[in-house]
């Protein structure tokens, strides 16, 4: 088991929070997240996202069987989108309905992805991580309505120490590299547009529990933009072999 949470920043300013729960049992696994925003934002943009997944552990690979993700923003708009995951068939249910055709995943290009959620398992555990690459190599992702890449270089090892002795030791320094293939543009860029670079402070924390005996932490994650500073910071770590932690 794994739990963390993190706290949402622009320009050093709190506008939201994270969680993430992980559980795995034999070759399974399963995990939800929760999203919210807090503050100044939510007076003009308050949303919950809440999402879950459950699948199995395959050769340094997940193979994810039900996704599930809830938006909602205001008491009006609420969305839902289930994918589906069944011997190499993908599957998209949305409510409401949205047109797939309009930009098009192909089969091809979905098979061998995972869901964001699975995603987030896949780095949490390690499982891409190796000494030359110790964040991972590549999240290759479809959430229902594009399919795209998060891909980790390694950069080197600096000293991190986070508040309230979450973590104080060497962390590697990897920068997130986002990779559009197919589907619905992101919407927080304009046509044409990259988004800029994003950078994460990740750290290895030893777990009996974990599938490879530690998990691989994000404790930073940041991005510098046009408009300031979008910043993730870990604010609660819970672990199988940690259970005391707060």
């Amino acid at each position: 088991m794994v739990s963390v949470a993190y706290s949402i920043a622009f320009w050093g300013i709190p506008f939201g929070n994270t969680s993430f729960d992980g559980r795995f049992s034999g070759d399974g696994y399963a995990a939800s997240s929760h999203f919210e925003t807090r503050g100044v934002v939510s007076l003009f943009w308050q949303a919950t996202i809440d999402a879950s997944t459950v699948g199995r552990f395959g050769a340094q690979m997940l193979m994810p069987r039900d996704y599930d993700s809830y938006y909602r923003r205001g008491d009006s708009k609420k969305e839902r989108v289930k994918v589906t995951f069944d011997n190499g068939a993908v599957t998209t249910f949305a409510d409401p309905p949205y047109n797939t055709t309009k930009f098009p995943v192909s089969d091809d290009q979905k098979r061998g992805a995972i869901d964001p959620m699975s995603g987030v398992t896949l780095v949490l555990t390690g499982l891409k991580a190796d000494r030359t690459n110790p964040c991972g190599t590549v999240a290759p992702v479809f959430d229902g309505r594009r399919r795209y890449d998060i891909e980790f270089t390694y950069l080197k090892d600096e000293p991190v120490t986070l508040a309230g002795g979450l973590f104080k030791g060497v962390a590697h320094l990897c920068q997130l590299h986002y990779r559009q293939i197919a589907g619905f543009k992101q919407k927080i860029l304009k046509e044409g547009a990259a988004l800029p670079p994003i950078f994460g402070d990740f750290g290895d924390v030893p777990a009996p529990g974990a599938p490879n005996g530690h998990y691989v932490v994000p404790l930073k994650l940041w991005s510098h933009v046009s408009w300031g500073t979008v910043s993730v910071v870990l604010t609660n770590l819970r672990s199988s072999s940690d259970a005391s932690k707060e």
